[in-house]
């Protein structure tokens, strides 16, 4: 009996758990149809409303545009192509997945950017890769909480804020140039810009952000690499479509190593800001007149800032949103101005004759001075320099486009709508590159910004920060950093195009390579010659 009853008991829990497995799979099979349906009928029906636009030969209906949209100088020429056919605007579809209209007019863009903030939506195709790292920030939040932020954040740009930054921006270059005569001097004349420049504004972010000085230009930081880890790998994730589903990502080796470096980056901030609270807390314990005097005159930093704001209600941010718009700052700030700086030097490199003209009016301003430093007023007295900084600006934008989503259809020219919910990707590359906007749009002219041109230029036509309520909010601290760097190195080096030593040609026509960031392949090498009669000058002044 006993024999008898455990050969039923097994057949049994057998028989059951078949029962199971069968249900579970049936059901798995259900919701993985039912899935598959409703994503088809979603593509069908964006498909309709998208018919207005004009749509490039596909792969296939279902696939559509999928493998097509390339991270390489053979995508911005497509671009390129894009801009030449259809002038202004198409429809693209990555799968079934994703549907976006892509923008390159101002006409067309100016809508859409300028929209109110709380119908605008940042979408999941790009950003949602970076809400690991940022968290609920400035550059990802929405509707009520965006807001907020802004109105909170806003001060930590006032000028008065920014005319303390332009020392940190002097004494940073300085470094980097200073680095610069002794590889010189050792015969090293050829060097790869984005190498040296990202370590050089990241070096100043940190002592903006943090008043922390990293040494990073000198020597390895921990931090530092995981911030450029970081950067990397949110590239790669995005060119994967697989990736972007977290389920499939954070297994992956890649989705492991940005756990890693995210861990490291986190750390860090948190630090800082917990530190940097106390402190604060502590100080206004014990305080005296005289060190509120002293505390008033100290330079303070981003961090300090956004600790002590509060909002109507008298709220300030917590802890963890403070360390959310650090990271923010440190991610949005140090790449994009290298990107700007590197491109602005490469395109004054190749062009001698703006170079010099750039170098007479910063020579000019810096007569009968006995240092060599740029100071908050001179930044409006470098006019052909600051024309020439926009004109790479367009020629090279350091983010090459922009995505937004919206809570409610939005009509564009050419009675033309974008449903609600579609991805509108703003190609600002597309829009600064227009031959229906710009007059010889792929050539160097900085007389595109000559103020008596400004006029005829259409509004939207130029667009590098973005525009409208979600622009970048830290634009006058980039191009306070980026006229403060060109100015003193070309008062310092004159520049010729260098030679890419793995390839063995001249980097006069360099490959861009559109990331979060326009850089390029093989790095942006360029010649170096610095000019005797200013490194004698600080010479002497030491």
């Amino acid at each position: 009996m006993t024999l008898l009853h455990s050969v039923l008991s097994l057949v049994l829990s057998w028989t059951g758990l078949c029962s199971v497995l069968y249900i579970f799979s049936t059901g798995l099979v259900a919701v993985v149809a039912l899935w598959t349906v409703r994503l088809l009928l979603r593509h069908t029906w964006y498909s309709h409303r998208l018919s207005c636009f004009s749509k490039p030969q596909t792969r296939s209906w279902l696939l559509g545009h999928l493998g097509k949209m390339q991270s390489t100088e053979e995508g911005l020429q497509q671009v390129d192509d894009l801009v030449q056919t259809y002038k202004h605007s198409c429809c693209w579809f990555l799968g079934p997945f994703y549907h976006l209209v892509r923008l390159f007019h101002p006409d067309y863009v100016k809508p859409l950017l300028m929209a109110p903030a709380s119908i605008t939506v940042k979408d999941e195709l790009i950003y949602h890769h970076l809400r690991p790292w940022l968290g609920h920030s400035l550059l990802i939040s929405n509707g009520e909480v965006w807001s907020r932020k802004r109105r909170l954040l806003t001060p930590a740009f006032h000028f008065d804020i920014l005319k303390s930054y332009i020392a940190v921006f002097n004494s940073s270059s300085k470094i980097m140039h200073d680095k610069w005569c002794r590889l010189v001097a050792e015969g090293k004349t050829n060097l790869e810009m984005f190498d040296h420049v990202s370590l050089m504004t990241l070096d100043s972010l940190l002592k903006c952000a943090f008043s922390y000085d990293s040494n990073c230009q000198e020597s390895p930081s921990e931090y530092v690499s995981a911030i450029v880890e970081l950067s990397d790998l949110a590239t790669r994730r995005r060119e994967n479509i697989l990736h972007h589903w977290d389920w499939i990502y954070w297994k992956t080796q890649q989705g492991k190593r940005f756990k890693q470096a995210l861990n490291t980056v986190h750390r860090f901030t948190r630090d800082v800001v917990q530190k940097r609270r106390t402190f604060l807390s502590q100080q206004r314990e014990t305080e005296t007149q005289l060190d509120v005097a002293l505390t008033a005159r100290r330079r303070k930093d981003f961090v300090d800032i956004i600790l002590l704001t509060k909002d109507e209600d008298g709220k300030g941010l917590t802890d963890e949103e403070i360390q959310a718009e650090a990271n923010t700052f440190m991610f949005a700030g140090h790449d994009t101005t290298a990107s700007a700086i590197c491109w602005t030097l490469y395109n004054l490199a190749r062009h001698e004759d703006y170079q010099e003209k750039c170098r007479q009016e910063v020579m000019d301003l810096m007569e009968g001075r006995d240092g060599q430093e740029i100071e908050w007023e001179d930044l409006s007295n470098l006019p052909f320099t600051t024309m020439c900084i926009k004109e790479s600006l367009r020629l090279h934008s350091p983010v090459p486009g922009v995505t937004r989503k919206y809570t409610q259809d939005m009509v564009l020219p050419g009675n033309r709508t974008v449903p609600a919910g579609t991805i509108c990707l703003v190609s600002i590359y597309g829009t600064h590159h227009n031959p229906t906007v710009w007059t010889n749009p792929h050539e160097f002219d900085p007389l595109h910004f000559d103020p008596s041109n400004k006029k005829s230029q259409a509004s939207h036509a130029f667009i590098p920060f973005s525009s409208g309520p979600r622009n970048c909010i830290g634009q006058k601290f980039a191009m306070a950093e980026l006229r403060v760097v060109v100015a003193l190195t070309l008062l310092r080096f004159r520049l010729t195009p260098g030679v890419n030593p793995e390839l063995g040609s001249s980097s006069g026509r360099v490959r861009r390579l559109p990331q979060i960031v326009l850089r390029a392949e093989g790095g942006l090498w360029l010649q170096l010659e610095p000019l005797n009669r200013v490194t004698q000058k600080e010479q002497s002044d030491k």
